[in-house]
């Protein structure tokens, strides 16, 4: 990895979450602000299964091994256009909000695992989205690593994109090999949208959100899924400091340029409750892993499909000691 990629992905560190608790706690700024069901009345909802066996949540899993650590899976949604309805789950992050120790932990999960997926055989963990939407995909998760996730959020890019327009784009440093994707990603998505976003060279600029959105699905240049997920983050750090720099005043505005493509198991008052609780944090200490653990997969080619074949258990068993501690 160049000298450049390490210090963003040092610098980058967290950033998903900061976002994420950035949106819902602009959330309760915004319905003071502007009228309660404004916002929240906006918001999709989307109710998961009840039943831990629909869940996927195994019987130790459920005896939760600290009620005082809550899972919620986040899903950043990749769609071509805005009217597709099927969609892959592009980024898959598994947030741990710790109320007794006051800590927010995250755990990215590369989408290019390949595990069981219930009821549909063996292929790449962001397949399940698209199979079953956010039930498949909580399910899948619960039932391969004894997690007991009963809630998700789900964010499209298309919201994202929107979003980096109205502050204004977001200044990125891309190479002469990331600027051929880019405009490549670019033609697509110009075509299926049905209007024209001007392409980028190499160089330090300020990219718009469309642009950006495509800078953030490049995988073919340097070390594939890794950096992909890399340039994902430092698009997010600047985005969030960019909604830092707007203020207060505005941030229910950029809130509800967001909103209509959130989609969420969550109630009103759980949201509330969350992010209130997640207020009290020191966001600077959030810690941060990923699934597979290196050391624990191997790297195959499956039916045309390049994937990561992990050792589940083992993976499991890193997992459960990030979370919860447990050795």
């Amino acid at each position: 990895m160049s000298e450049r990629r390490r210090k963003r992905n040092k610098k980058n560190k967290r950033n998903k979450v900061l976002i994420v608790l950035t949106i819902i706690l602009a959330m309760i700024v915004g319905s003071a602000a502007y009228g309660y069901y404004t916002f929240f009345g906006r918001l999709q909802r989307k109710e998961l299964p009840k039943t831990n066996e629909e869940l996927g949540i195994q019987p130790e899993a459920a005896e939760n091994k600290d009620s005082n650590i809550i899972n919620i899976v986040f899903f950043g949604l990749d769609r071509r256009n805005q009217t597709s309805e099927s969609s892959r789950s592009d980024s898959i992050i598994v947030v741990s909000i710790d109320k007794t120790n006051q800590k927010v932990k995250m755990t990215s999960l590369m989408r290019d695992m390949y595990v069981p997926i219930p009821g549909k055989g063996n292929n790449r963990i962001n397949a399940a989205y698209a199979f079953g939407g956010p039930a498949l995909a909580v399910k899948t998760i619960n039932s391969n690593f004894g997690l007991d996730i009963r809630d998700y959020v789900t964010i499209d890019f298309f919201g994202l994109e929107k979003l980096i327009d109205k502050v204004g784009g977001v200044k990125i440093n891309i190479s002469e090999a990331e600027a051929t994707y880019v405009n490549g990603y670019l033609a697509e998505l110009n075509r299926l949208n049905g209007n024209v976003v001007k392409g980028v060279k190499p160089g330090i600029q300020v990219l718009n959100g469309r642009q950006a959105v495509a800078y953030s699905r490049i995988r073919y240049v340097g070390r594939g899924d890794y950096e992909r997920t890399e340039r994902q983050r430092e698009v997010l750090n600047q985005l969030f400091q960019k909604i830092k720099a707007q203020g207060t005043a505005k941030i229910p505005g950029l809130v509800s340029e967001l909103i209509p493509y959130i989609e969420t198991s969550l109630s009103n008052k759980e949201i509330i409750d969350l992010a209130m609780e997640a207020a009290k944090f020191n966001t600077s200490s959030i810690e941060q892993f990923r699934l597979p653990v290196d050391g624990y997969f191997k790297s195959q080619n499956i039916n045309g499909m390049a994937v990561l074949v992990p050792d589940i258990e083992a993976n499991k068993d890193k997992l459960h000691e990030f979370i919860y501690g447990e050795k």
